[in-house]
């Protein structure tokens, strides 16, 4: 049996490589529950959170990564976030029948924005315009443009699971010393098949690839959906309204309500909580 909501790293070492393995399903299903995504959107959901998770395993950090895609297309808006630990989150935003339409299509002309929030230090964030015909050959892109760092993705997803391998140059290593070394396991990396990476278990899908080389291989690690929203996430986005606005809320004489657009929980701040949020503004 295949795994099941776990992410798994891997060294070919000879070879100056580095990679990732990931495979959602309930994790994946929990995400979208509260959206009825038609199988188009579904599907793209899907690669993406299979690739944040893939991204945030690239970069040592504490701390949540965003990847965000907002285009002229059907899709207006796509946006996916994998934390250090592998808490997941996920929304599209559409407009118009996607059915049967490709990536392309569903994106239009957009931008890839990819965003790293350590907990402690500074914001990071990298803007490309959107370059490819699918969602890995645009990441593979961004990593060209903005990273210099040779980067293979690939990506897979039905209705049910979802599932991506990366394999990277490891830093530092210079591609003077063996430029083949690349070159050889990149060419086999894009060999595998949709079917493969949703059907297969790791290990297996690793041997049908690098079965020649010495492939170094990490613990699984589980990844999870999680919604960090919460009262007091809204409470705090409230009082960056400023006190013109907040007093113009108080004067309409309800309560506010607030909905979180990942997991379609709900908030209300009555008006005597937000008397006292515009009181401490």
């Amino acid at each position: 049996m295949p795994e099941s909501d776990v992410s798994q790293r891997y060294i070919i070492e000879k070879r100056g490589a580095r990679g990732e393995l990931v495979t959602l399903d309930k994790e994946y299903q929990a995400v979208s529950r509260h959206i009825d995504y038609p199988p188009e959107i579904r599907i793209l959901l899907g690669q993406a959170l299979s690739a944040a998770v893939l991204l945030s395993a690239t970069i040592k950090f504490e701390g949540k990564l965003s990847l965000q895609l907002q285009g002229e297309g059907v899709v207006s808006l796509l946006l996916v976030q994998a934390t250090h630990d592998r808490k997941i989150r996920g929304l599209v935003k559409w407009n118009g029948d996607p059915h049967q339409l490709d990536f392309k299509q569903l994106i239009g002309s957009a931008q890839m924005a990819i965003t790293i929030e350590p907990d402690k230090g500074k914001r990071y964030q990298g803007i490309v315009p959107l370059q490819g015909n699918t969602l890995e050959e645009c990441l593979e892109h961004y990593f060209q443009q903005s990273e210099q760092l040779p980067t293979r993705i690939r990506l897979a997803a039905d209705n049910n699971r979802s599932a991506g391998l990366l394999l990277q140059k490891l830093p530092g290593h210079e591609p003077s010393e063996r430029p083949e070394d690349w070159d050889h396991v990149s060419v086999i990396a894009q060999s595998i098949k949709d079917e493969e990476l949703l059907t297969l278990e790791f290990e297996t899908i690793l041997y049908r690839l690098f079965h020649a080389e010495e492939v170094r291989l990490f613990d699984q690690q589980p990844v999870h959906y999680e919604c960090v929203c919460s009262r007091d996430r809204c409470e705090a986005s409230v009082a960056t309204l400023g006190k013109s606005e907040l007093e113009e809320l108080i004067n309409e004489g309800k309560p506010l309500q607030m909905n979180c657009e990942f997991c379609g929980a709900s908030y209300q701040i009555d008006l005597d909580r937000l008397k006292q949020i515009s009181n401490q503004t």
